[in-house]
């Protein structure tokens, strides 16, 4: 119950007290009256008929008001109005008005304390909503409203609380946002200095006269790989800001596993006949799991060309699906080079390669582990040097 609620039955339980008292009394002296009336009447008769004391009394203690009344109405005594005359009545009447006037006079002080209590209160809080709300939008969202009272304003309160919370994550998605966009273009800069500097120098090289065409020829296929490698950075590195930025709304589908697989093998042809690599397919028929196809085929894909990459000539991946009670797990293993243990814990970071020499990025399993991450799924790796590497991906079968 609300605490204005208690006040005010507790109000109305002493005003229901007061009431009572006033109709105690009130009886009290209308008995005390009829007495005193009786007293007078019984009086009178006994002063001239002293013999008929018993008659008197047996006929002030019968209930046979009609017959009494035929006599009171023979001397015009039968209405209220012919007993003002009595003092007595006079002073009962009296004491009626009074006390009603002073219970009518006690109750208005009462409800007008009472009210006016509750609007300081009310108006109290209001300042304070007033002053958080003015405390808000100077950007402090520390304040709380943990001191507020009043049960009027206790949804908003509430209300407020939870504004008070979405700005908060807000401001603080927004600072983290900022950060992830300095860090990244900080990254951009840092990776696309060394391809540039090397096409000033390639192109350099190029407006020279003394080189002959076999110079050229390297010069501009040197430009051309490093043409694509930028562009190649450029569209990871837009990616990876759109899914973690979520700029992406990423779909919920039925997508089969088998097809998803096909369709990254499908991108990796040429590599895989360049290196005659075997893919070792073990899937279950009709597996489905929930996502965005697009972007589930590209972090699949960029675990596939991990695999190619440090694969050896002639190696096989395989590539095995099942369904359990709780998710649908994916494994994809390689039998190539490895990774050192030291590197396991680093290789989902942006631009890590545990391998210098490497022509890759860097930053397509960062990006395959973004996707992952939003689309309800774990991924861990295992590796031995020289031996193997494996992914494992857990695809969970509640919504995303």
């Amino acid at each position: 119950m609300k605490k204005e609620n208690k006040k005010f039955l507790t109000l109305l339980l002493i005003f229901f007290l007061i009431g009572l008292w006033i109709q105690s009394v009130f009886i009290k002296n209308m008995k005390q009256t009829i007495v005193q009336n009786n007293a007078l009447i019984i009086g009178t008769v006994l002063k001239e008929h002293p013999e008929l004391e018993k008659e008197v009394i047996k006929a002030i203690e019968s209930e046979d008001y009609e017959a009494n009344k035929a006599v009171l109405e023979k001397y015009g005594l039968a209405n209220l109005e012919s007993l003002d005359y009595l003092e007595e009545v006079q002073k009962l009447q009296r004491n009626i008005y009074i006390f009603y006037c002073i219970f009518f006079i006690i109750l208005i002080l009462f409800l007008y304390g009472y009210f006016r209590h509750t609007q300081k209160v009310h108006r109290r809080e209001i300042e304070k909503v007033d002053q958080y709300l003015f405390t808000l939008l100077s950007n402090d969202i520390k304040v709380d409203l943990k001191d507020f009272q009043s049960g009027e304003l206790a949804m908003l309160q509430n209300d407020l609380m939870k504004v008070t919370n979405r700005l908060k994550n807000s401001l603080e998605s927004s600072t983290k946002d900022k950060q992830e966009l300095a860090k990244t273009l900080a990254d951009i800069s840092h990776q696309l200095k060394t391809p540039l500097t090397s096409l000033v120098v390639i192109n350099d090289a190029l407006t020279y006269n003394e080189i002959d065409d076999e110079q050229r020829k390297k010069f501009l296929k040197k430009q051309e790989e490093t043409l694509s490698h930028i562009e190649s950075l450029i569209s990871v590195l837009l990616k990876t800001s759109q899914i973690e930025s979520g700029m992406i709304e990423l779909k919920k589908e039925k997508v089969n596993m088998e097809q998803l697989i096909q369709n990254a093998a499908m991108q990796l042809e040429v590599m895989l006949i360049a290196k005659n690599i075997r893919l070792e397919t073990n899937i279950e028929k009709d597996i489905f799991i929930t996502g965005d196809p697009y972007w589930l085929s590209e972090a699949l894909l960029n675990i596939i060309k991990n695999a190619c990459e440090h694969s050896k000539q002639n190696d096989s991946i395989k590539i095995k699906a099942k369904n359990t009670p709780m998710y649908t797990e994916l494994i994809i293993e390689d039998e190539g080079e490895g990774i050192d243990k030291k590197d396991l814990p680093h290789i989902f970071k942006r631009f890590y390669k545990s391998s210098p020499s490497k022509d890759s990025i860097g930053i397509g399993l960062n990006l395959t582990k973004s996707i992952l991450d939003r689309t309800n799924a774990t991924i861990r790796v295992e590796s031995k040097k020289g031996f193997f590497t494996r992914f494992t991906i857990h695809f969970y079968t509640n919504a995303i």
